[in-house]
């Protein structure tokens, strides 16, 4: 059976990678894709995440992670958060057999300067939405500088893993919850609607055919279904992750029931003191979590590089690294 892309018009590509992603727990060994994350753009974004894990491991992760919209960063306009300059970096790692995700930590709207991690109210969150409103156009203006720079990747036919707003069930992004694990039912409405019109905007306004859209709620707090805009939007799902026992990772159930591909879209160690052991993090995936599709760790003290078990993480037979998805112009045949 075919699994396709959400997006009936999807390149063909884009939907060749879907189909097989969404085989490989079929498979009795390389069936779990590598990841790292390689920074922020114009800030810390580069190929040293990469590199140090060719070092620690032997290998280079499968799928390599930028983040388009630096809103850490203050800037004295909204858009300039947005950097796509990682795309040179992305093209070439795609056409050396890995795959892009891009993530946005987005600056918030409701402030001309970002204010990334300043709680919004359910009001200012209607503004945002509302495109003839100061806040809308501001949104309007990061998404534009957004589809941009996914129409340079377009142009050169490479698919994205594209996971935007992520966390929701957080209370820690202006796009998600405002307080520690308490639902708010206005507030996940809202956040339906934004994720919707970004999915319209990038698809339908845009035309962006090379995406495969990715929902990804922490592991670490509730609610992580109820943001889900809903099958039609959505091709993989996945948890972000931040533990010290990795065979007890909250929310797998969960998202597995909603059946979707599965993947740990970030993971790490939740104290970084450089002595968490990835080696039993696969271990947790082979026995607990077997229908994951890949992960991404993070970069910096979170890294694999500067832990313990980085070797075995990346040497692992169930693990596919970058060079082991394709054979010449085709990918790795799919097992039914």
């Amino acid at each position: 059976h075919t699994v396709s892309p959400v997006n009936p018009n999807a390149q063909q590509t884009t939907k060749a990678v879907m189909n097989w992603l969404a085989h490989l727990p079929n498979r009795t060994e390389n069936r779990v894709l590598s990841g790292a994350f390689g920074g922020y753009s114009h800030d810390t974004f580069s190929m040293a995440e990469a590199d140090r894990i060719r070092s620690a491991a032997g290998q280079s992760p499968a799928i390599y992670g930028c983040d388009y919209a630096r809103g850490w960063l203050e800037t004295a306009n909204i858009e300039d958060s947005i950097d796509v300059s990682c795309n040179s970096d992305l093209i070439s790692y795609w056409k050396n057999g890995g795959i892009p995700q891009i993530s946005l930590h987005l600056a918030n709207p409701a402030f001309q300067s970002g204010h990334f991690k300043t709680p919004i109210t359910n009001d200012q969150y209607k503004k945002i939405l509302d495109s003839s409103t100061v806040e809308g156009k501001r949104l309007n203006a990061m998404l534009s500088k957004i589809a941009d720079g996914l129409q340079e990747l377009e142009n050169q036919g490479v698919p994205v893993l594209f996971r935007p707003l992520h966390e929701m069930n957080g209370e820690w992004f202006w796009w998600g919850l405002t307080s520690y694990n308490q639902k708010d039912n206005e507030r996940i409405s809202l956040y339906k609607q934004l994720y919707k019109k970004i999915y319209h905007y990038m698809t339908d306004t845009r035309g962006l055919d090379h995406l495969l859209w990715v929902y990804s709620p922490d592991a670490n707090r509730d609610f992580k279904t109820d943001f889900y805009p809903g099958a039609s939007y959505v091709d993989i799902v996945g948890l972000d992750a931040y533990f010290q026992d990795a065979y007890s990772i909250n929310g797998y159930d969960q998202l597995t029931a909603l059946n979707k591909p599965f993947a740990f879209t970030e993971v790490g160690p939740q104290t970084a003191n450089d002595s968490f052991d990835y080696s039993l993090f696969i271990n947790a995936i082979k026995q607990k979590y077997p229908k994951t599709i890949y992960f991404l760790a993070w970069n910096d003290e979170w890294s694999p590089a500067v832990n313990k078990g980085a070797s075995a993480l990346y040497h692992d037979s169930w693990t596919l690294n970058k060079g082991e998805i394709w054979n010449g112009d085709s990918l790795t045949p799919i097992v039914e």
